[in-house]
């Protein structure tokens, strides 16, 4: 039996990640309450939270599946969710295994640092859940201001739960540019950011928005949330230490985004339409970094 753990709370970089197998996924999946009747997600339903910052614990079943549980699930301190489902599940003693465990998982930056950030997002998670779980009803205002170059958000076909929503993140969505990869800013070009400190880093190193303009994004600090003649609109926020973050302004004049491998959304961390990325709630990324333009067909990520 082998499992894969993931802590969902970063948008940009990737989550960090741990595989445990034999005993010590047993006693994770023991830790787990076999799920009872699970109902189904609609629109009047709650919904698996993909606000920005800390989301929940992912487990997924790499082999020998126990047919107790479903292949991947999503736990966070109330309920579990599973594909179009999710039920009633108390998931704070997985958040305690992986406490005990943190030092092992892959691709925790500022090691020493990160507990208290986790536990400073979980506590903020835990006091907005009701927010972060409702369904927002989206008014949609006339195309006043439209960016008729932008692209529609057509955030249905990014939400497929499964192989465009696993693998595509902010960066991808915000430039509508599908790779499965997880891009990163600078990656394709080889000059990938080398820190994440701000959206200006020391001398001699490179940050997110460095790395994007090396894949030739164009930057528009004055902007000021207004579309380019071409091309579209997106925006760059940082996590200061932790992570980037990207939104885009659709060809209906407003913005959207999509956290990590969560599904693409149109509202912030408050549930409200978002009319400027600098003013909306935008969780832990508490740094307006820039305005920028993606020329369609002149950029590359990976």
């Amino acid at each position: 039996m082998q499992l894969k753990i993931t802590l969902d709370i970063f948008s940009g970089r990737p989550n960090p990640e741990l595989i445990v197998s034999g005993t010590e996924a047993k006693k994770v999946l023991d830790s787990i309450v076999p799920a009872g009747k699970t109902k189904n997600l609609t629109n009047k339903s709650i919904q698996p939270p993909g606000g920005l910052g800390y989301r929940g614990i992912i487990v997924e079943q790499l082999d020998k599946a126990s047919k107790e549980h479903p292949g991947r699930m999503q736990l966070t301190h109330t309920n579990m969710f599973a594909a179009d489902n999710f039920t009633d599940l108390d998931g704070q003693a997985v958040e305690s295994l992986v406490f005990d465990k943190l030092s092992s998982f892959e691709g925790v930056p500022n090691r020493r640092e990160f507990k208290p950030f986790l536990e400073k997002e979980i506590k903020r998670f835990k006091k907005d859940w009701d927010l972060l779980v409702k369904l927002p009803i989206p008014i949609w205002p006339p195309f006043i201001n439209a960016c008729y170059c932008a692209p529609d958000p057509d955030l249905a076909w990014w939400n497929d739960n499964g192989t465009i929503q696993f693998n595509n993140n902010c960066y991808n969505y915000a430039s509508n540019y599908r790779t499965n990869t997880f891009a990163q800013p600078g990656k394709a070009s080889g000059q990938q950011y080398t820190s994440l400190s701000g959206c200006t880093v020391a001398a001699g190193q490179r940050s997110a928005k460095d790395g994007a303009i090396a894949d030739q994004l164009v930057n528009l600090p004055a902007a000021d949330n207004k579309c380019p003649s071409k091309g579209h609109l997106v925006a760059l926020v940082i996590a200061p230490g932790w992570d980037f973050h990207w939104y885009r302004k659709g060809n209906n004049g407003r913005w959207s985004h999509k956290p990590g491998g969560t599904q693409a959304r149109i509202t912030d961390n408050s549930n409200n339409l978002i009319t400027d990325p600098r003013t909306a709630d935008r969780g832990p990324y508490t740094q307006f970094c820039t305005f920028m333009q993606v020329i369609h067909g002149h950029i590359k990520i990976g």
